[in-house]
């Protein structure tokens, strides 16, 4: 008998029950075997999606890291530092035309108008158009003494001394006709007067301050407090010698309070203007001359070696927001 007949003629195949079971075991088994086939096929039609997909994100990333890097490329550079306004240049070209270059002053206003002051509000019992008149005259005392051409040149107090009230006056005359001596007040504690022999330049002095007003401490009397620096540029007939703006420019740092009087408690011959103190520095300037009460340029010094140009000067020098220094360049 052949193998065929044998796998007929065997009795399992011959049950008719066994046949049915067989049948739908071998159908599962086939479906079984389909869902496999598409689950397979499903993932290989989704592979090629994948990557191109994953190929897209690349392919974005380089083109917005490869823009990041051309923009960076074409940004415009941060703005150089501004000058330190705490400091004259150690080295810089001398220039007769812009004298204030690389210093400090140089966009300071010309004249007076570099000194502010508040819009004018009531302060205790004085009105508005009161203090306002305060500052009014503080002003005028402080152009009287350190930018009228009567006292820088021609050495003339007489209209600084009648801003003030009648025994101020008194008291500042013979004060301002004494020398300058040590631990003692001369008129350059009060005034600036250039020295013989030295012209100031067209551009004029500059300034830069403040005024503020508050009660002062008696009764009638209202207070200016005065934070100031006056910058003087000097003339030089050979500025190609000169090395630094220093040479040409010097600088007044001024703190003072000005006190106006009035009112029936007042005696007649106070009520006005009185300087209530005050304190004083310079930077720049010509030692000799400053020993003697008058201002002249740097390049009076006698030449001395060269600067490391690491020196850095007291902010207060400058910036009135800053205590006046205790000493100067001469001392």
């Amino acid at each position: 008998m052949d193998d065929d007949n044998l796998l007929d003629s065997h009795p399992d195949l011959m049950d008719p029950e066994w046949r049915k079971h067989a049948q739908t075991d071998a159908w599962l088994g086939a479906k079984k075997d389909r869902k496999r086939l598409r689950k397979q096929r499903k993932r290989g039609v989704r592979k090629p999606h994948r990557r191109w997909w994953i190929l897209g994100v690349l392919v974005l990333i380089l083109g917005v890291t490869t823009a990041g890097i051309v923009l960076a490329g074409r940004r415009t550079p941060a703005p150089a530092a501004a000058p330190n306004p705490t400091q004259v240049a150690q080295y810089a070209r001398v220039d007769l035309a812009r004298p204030y270059a690389n210093t400090p002053a140089d966009t300071w206003p010309k004249g007076l108008d570099g000194i502010t002051s508040p819009a004018a509000a009531p302060v205790g019992a004085f009105k508005a158009d009161a203090v306002a008149d305060a500052y009014a005259q503080a002003r005028k005392a402080i152009f009287a003494a350190h930018l009228d051409s009567a006292v820088l040149l021609a050495h003339d107090p007489k209209a600084y001394l009648a801003l003030f009230a009648p025994d101020q006056r008194e008291q500042l005359t013979p004060r301002l006709a004494e020398k300058p001596a040590k631990d003692k007040a001369g008129f350059d504690s009060y005034l600036t007067e250039i020295a013989d022999g030295y012209h100031l330049l067209d551009a004029g002095p500059r300034t830069f301050g403040t005024l503020t007003a508050h009660a002062g401490e008696k009764p009638g009397e209202l207070a200016v407090d005065a934070k100031y620096v006056v910058a003087y540029a000097f003339d030089n007939v050979h500025p190609e010698s000169l090395t630094s703006p220093n040479e040409i420019v010097s600088f007044l740092r001024v703190d003072e309070t000005y006190v106006v009087a009035t009112g029936s408690r007042v005696a007649k011959t106070s009520q006005g203007l009185w300087l209530d103190g005050g304190q004083s520095a310079t930077s720049s300037v010509g030692c000799a001359a400053a020993r003697e009460g008058f201002l002249a340029p740097g390049y009076a010094n006698p030449q001395t070696g060269p600067s490391t140009g690491d020196d850095q000067d007291a902010p207060g020098y400058y910036d009135p927001k800053y205590p006046v220094p205790t000493l100067d360049g001469c001392h």
